[in-house]
């Protein structure tokens, strides 16, 4: 399957053209509903909902696909999507329940309990706990909630391992 099996239906077309709208609208790239961004976007987040008929596309994945299609043509946006969900382990995160998720969860608070034990100890008066504000930030690879700048490094960092 690849990239031109776009043509397919898939059941979640409504919740990619809303969530690609969402997904970084400031940028020149994606800005215009009608643009190359957006189409290239939508043609890779729906190509994905048909290649993984179990999770499909779930919102905020389409922050991974921009990421990928401001440094490479569509096709291989798409190829390196899935290499990413499958081989990074990223799609282990949307499985059963979130199970995966919520494991990371525990592993950034213990993470923070010895490491930033202030902080964690601050985190725990206010009751704020991990799921709280982190499930964007694995969901989406880091991709939705900082700088392009420093989401182009962590990529990098993540595929040159």
């Amino acid at each position: 399957m690849a990239l031109a099996d776009v043509a397919m239906d898939s059941a979640q077309e409504a919740v990619i053209t809303r969530d690609i709208h969402r997904t970084f609208p400031a940028h020149d790239y994606f800005k215009d509903s009608d643009g190359d961004g957006q189409d290239s976007l939508y043609k890779i987040c729906k190509a994905y909902s048909v290649y993984d008929d179990e999770i499909g596309y779930c919102p905020g994945q389409s922050f991974l696909a921009a990421v990928l299609l401001l440094h490479m043509p569509e096709e291989q946006a798409f190829c390196v999507m899935v290499k990413i969900m499958y081989d990074y382990g990223l799609r282990a995160l949307y499985r059963n329940n979130f199970e995966d998720l919520h494991c990371k969860f525990y592993q950034l608070e213990r993470l923070m309990q010895e490491q930033l034990s202030d902080l964690w100890s601050h985190f725990q008066a206010l009751n704020l706990e991990a799921h709280m504000y982190a499930s964007q930030w694995f969901l989406t690879l880091f991709t939705a909630k900082f700088p392009l700048c420093m989401v182009f490094h962590i990529t990098d960092l993540l595929l040159c391992e």
